[in-house]
C-alpha cells in the first residue's frame, strides 16, 4: 500500500490546482474554461525514462515539446505549420524521435491528408523526412530493437496495385531500402514483437461482388525462418470483416478481430503452429475502440465501448492486467466510470505514463515507477489537462439504450444539469460523419458547457453511425434524411417520456453531418424544436455531390452514390436547404470560408433559400475550415450559442 499513501498526497495536490479557479455555481464558470485548448493532450516517455514528448494544441495546428520528466526544461519544440496536426509519437532510440503529421482543415476534419513521418534529434535538429506519400502509402510496422538506426515499414505504391512491400528506412539519413520477403499480393502485414513479418492478408473483389463484400486471403509464417503459407481461417467468411491485431510476447499467438459469429467483431487467437483458433472475447454490441500493447510490443488488451469504455485482457496472466488492477486499486476506481489509459513505457517496462480521466474530468497525466529496478514504487502527478475545470462541478454522463420506432436498438448518452429541477430545457447534439464516427462516454466539452448553463443534453448513436458493426452502419445508407432523423426524434421523445426534457423548450445542434441532421430535423419535425444551430453543415445533398473534396475523386463519387443515393427526387426531399419553407424554428448558422469538406456552397444554398422566403436567421462566417480552431472564433461561436439558446429556451 505504499503507492496509496502517495496517491492521497497527489489527489490533494490536484484539488489545490483546481481550487484556484473554483466557483460556487456551474453557470458562473466562464465559457472559455470549457473551450480553451488543454495544456497537454498527450505524453510519451523516452526508452530510458529521461525525457517526455508532450503534445499540445496551438490554434489551427498542434506541437510537440521535448522536455525532462519534471516538465521544467524544454529541449525542443516542433510544429509543422498551419493546419498540420501531429499524430503518432515514436521513440526508436533515446536520442531520436519520430513524429507523424497530417493536414486537417478544421477540428471536425477527421479525414486528413496522408501521414508524413519525420525523425528529429532531441534538440529538434537533424530533421529528416522519412516518407514521401506521393501515390504511396506508408505504415510503420516495427521499431526494430535489434537495429537501432532502422525502422521497418510497409509501402504500398499505386504502380504495384496496392501490394505491400517491406522496406527498412534509416532514421538518420531517411534513405529507404527494399528488403523483400513479403508474400506476393499481400496488402497488409503485421510483425511479431521482434519485428519479423509473420501474418498478412490481401483483399480481392470481383466485378460481380457487392462493394466491400469481396474475399480476403491470408498468409502466415509459422516461424521467422519458415516460408509463407496461404491459409484458410475458420473464423472468416467471404464478405465478413476481419482485422489482424498483433502478437503475444512469445510470438506463438496472433490475435484477430472477426465478425464471423457476431454482428460486431469478436477477438480470437490463432495458434501460429497449428492454426487452431480460439474465442478470447465475444462482443455483441460495439466494435474495437483501441488496443493495449506492452513495452515489448506484445498485444495484451483490447478496448470496447458498449456503454462505458471497457478493457478486455487477452490472457489471465497478462502483465498489463496486473498493472491495470494495481492502478484501479490505488485510485479506487474501475473501468466503468473512469478511463485509465497507458500511453507509453520505458524500454525495460519499469516506468510508464498514464492518464486518468472521466466524463467529469478532462484528465491528469501521471508517471508510474513500478520499482522493477529495486527502487521504491511511486506514482507522481505530471500535470492536469485543464486546470480551469473542477470535476466536482461537472455533470455525469449516463449511457442509455432504447428501441427506435421500428424496433432497432439504439445506444446513446445523456447529461443532466447539477442545478435546477426536471424537466429541464434540452439540447440534442448530433455527431458528424455520419458513417464511421460515433459518440463515446467521457469528457465532452460541449455537453458539459450546456449542462453548466442548465440544459439537459442528449446524443444518440443513430443508425449509420460507426462502432456498432457493418450491418448497423449500412442501415443508414440512403437514409440520411429518413430513418436516421427518426432515430434522433425518438431519442428526443425518450428524454421527454423519462421526464428529463421540457417538451416546450428544446433545441437541436450539430456540426458537419450533425448540421445536416439539425436542419433536417427541423424540416421533418417543425413543431418539436424551438431552435436549431447548424455548424459547418451539409444542407443540400444535390450540392454535396458536386462541391467539396469528396466528389472531386472517382472513389468519393462512388461512395456518395452508395451512402446518399442517386435518386434526385429523394435527394431533393432529403435536402433541408430545398425545404426551408417547412422550418418554423429559429436558426443560427455558422460556417468556415476555408472549409474544403463542406464548402461555402452549402452555406450559400441554405442562406439564399432562407432569404428567398424571408426567414430571418443568425449568421456567423469566419476564415476557418471544417470547425473553428482559433480562440477568438471559437469563443465568438459559443458566446453566440449561449445567448441564442437563452433567448429561446429560458
Amino acid at each position: 500500500m505504499r503507492i496509496w499513501s502517495i496517491i492521497v498526497v497527489l489527489m490533494l495536490s490536484i484539488g489545490i490546482v483546481q481550487a484556484q479557479t473554483a466557483v460556487t455555481e456551474p453557470s458562473s464558470i466562464p465559457m472559455e474554461a470549457f473551450f480553451k485548448d488543454a495544456k497537454f493532450s498527450n505524453m510519451s516517455i523516452s526508452p530510458d525514462g529521461k525525457h517526455l514528448a508532450v503534445r499540445y494544441d496551438t490554434g489551427t495546428s498542434n506541437s510537440v515539446a521535448i522536455m525532462d520528466t519534471g516538465l521544467t526544461q524544454v529541449k525542443a519544440n516542433i510544429n509543422f505549420g498551419e493546419f498540420m496536426r501531429i499524430g503518432s509519437v515514436m521513440w526508436p532510440r533515446n536520442d531520436r524521435i519520430i513524429l507523424s503529421y497530417q493536414k486537417f482543415v478544421g477540428y471536425l476534419d477527421t479525414r486528413g491528408s496522408a501521414s508524413i513521418y519525420v525523425a528529429f534529434d532531441l534538440d529538434g535538429s537533424n530533421g529528416r523526412q522519412l516518407t514521401v506519400p506521393q501515390r504511396v502509402q506508408y505504415s510503420i510496422l516495427n521499431m526494430l530493437p535489434s537495429k537501432p538506426d532502422k525502422i521497418l515499414v510497409q509501402r504500398r505504391h499505386y504502380a504495384d496495385g496496392g501490394q505491400a512491400k517491406l522496406f527498412e528506412i534509416d532514421i538518420e539519413s531517411g534513405k529507404e531500402k527494399w528488403i523483400g520477403g513479403e508474400p506476393r499480393g499481400a496488402q497488409s502485414i503485421i510483425t511479431d514483437v521482434d519485428g519479423n513479418p509473420r501474418f498478412a492478408f490481401s483483399y480481392e473483389e470481383d466485378d460481380d461482388d457487392e462493394f466491400g463484400k469481396g474475399d480476403t486471403v491470408f498468409y502466415l509464417k509459422k516461424s521467422n525462418n519458415a516460408d509463407w503459407q496461404k491459409v484458410k481461417l475458420p473464423i472468416y467468411k467471404k464478405g465478413g470483416n476481419i482485422n489482424l491485431l498483433g502478437f503475444n510476447a512469445a510470438g506463438t499467438l496472433a490475435y484477430v478481430a472477426s465478425d464471423y459469429e457476431t454482428t460486431v467483431p469478436s477477438i480470437y487467437s490463432v495458434d501460429m503452429q497449428t492454426l487452431a483458433t480460439k474465442l478470447v472475447h465475444e462482443e455483441t454490441v460495439a466494435e474495437i475502440s483501441g488496443t493495449g500493447t506492452m513495452y515489448n510490443g506484445a498485444l495484451e488488451a483490447v478496448s470496447f465501448s458498449p456503454d462505458y469504455n471497457r478493457l478486455v485482457f487477452l490472457s489471465d496472466d497478462s502483465e498489463m492486467k496486473k498493472i491495470m488492477m494495481q492502478l484501479y486499486a490505488t485510485f479506487g476506481v474501475d473501468d466503468e466510470k473512469t478511463d485509465v489509459r497507458i500511453s507509453s513505457f520505458t524500454e525495460d517496462g519499469n516506468q510508464l505514463v498514464f492518464t486518468l480521466s472521466s466524463d467529469r474530468d478532462p484528465g491528469a497525466f501521471y508517471l508510474f515507477n513500478r520499482g522493477l529496478d529495486g527502487s521504491k514504487p511511486s506514482i507522481s502527478l505530471l500535470d492536469v489537462a485543464k486546470s480551469e475545470i473542477d470535476p466536482a462541478m461537472m455533470a455525469e454522463m449516463v449511457p442509455f439504450k432504447f428501441d427506435a420506432r421500428d424496433g432497432l436498438t439504439l445506444n446513446g448518452y445523456y447529461v443532466l444539469p447539477t442545478t435546477g429541477e426536471a424537466p429541464w430545457p434540452m439540447v440534442q447534439i448530433i455527431h458528424g460523419g455520419p458513417h464511421g464516427p460515433r459518440d463515446y462516454w467521457g469528457w465532452n466539452r460541449e455537453a458539459q458547457f450546456l449542462a453548466s448553463r442548465g440544459y439537459a443534453v442528449v446524443s444518440v448513436n443513430f443508425r449509420g453511425s460507426g462502432g456498432y458493426g457493418t450491418e448497423f452502419m449500412e442501415a443508414g445508407y440512403n437514409e440520411w434524411g429518413g430513418k436516421m432523423i427518426n432515430d434522433m426524434t425518438d431519442a428526443t421523445m425518450w428524454m421527454i417520456n423519462k421526464g428529463f426534457a421540457n417538451k416546450d423548450k428544446m433545441c437541436v445542434y450539430g456540426g458537419s453531418y450533425g448540421g445536416y441532421g439539425t436542419l433536417q430535423s427541423l424540416v421533418r419535425e417543425p413543431d418539436l424544436y424551438k431552435c436549431g444551430i447548424g455548424y459547418v453543415g451539409v444542407y443540400s445533398l444535390l450540392e454535396f455531390k458536386k462541391s467539396g473534396d469528396v466528389p472531386s475523386r472517382a472513389s468519393g463519387r462512388k461512395y456518395l452514390d452508395r451512402v446518399v443515393g442517386t435518386d434526385n427526387e429523394r435527394l431533393r426531399e432529403f435536402s433541408p436547404a430545398l425545404n426551408v419553407d417547412k422550418i418554423k424554428a429559429d436558426l443560427f448558422i455558422a460556417h468556415g470560408r476555408e472549409d474544403v469538406r463542406v464548402p461555402m456552397e452549402q452555406y450559400d444554398v441554405l442562406s439564399e433559400n432562407l432569404k428567398r422566403i424571408g426567414k430571418p436567421y443568425i449568421s456567423m462566417v469566419r476564415d476557418e475550415g471544417h470547425g473553428y480552431q482559433q480562440d477568438k472564433n471559437k469563443y465568438d461561436f459559443y458566446n453566440q450559442m449561449e445567448s441564442f439558446l437563452a433567448k429561446h429556451l429560458k
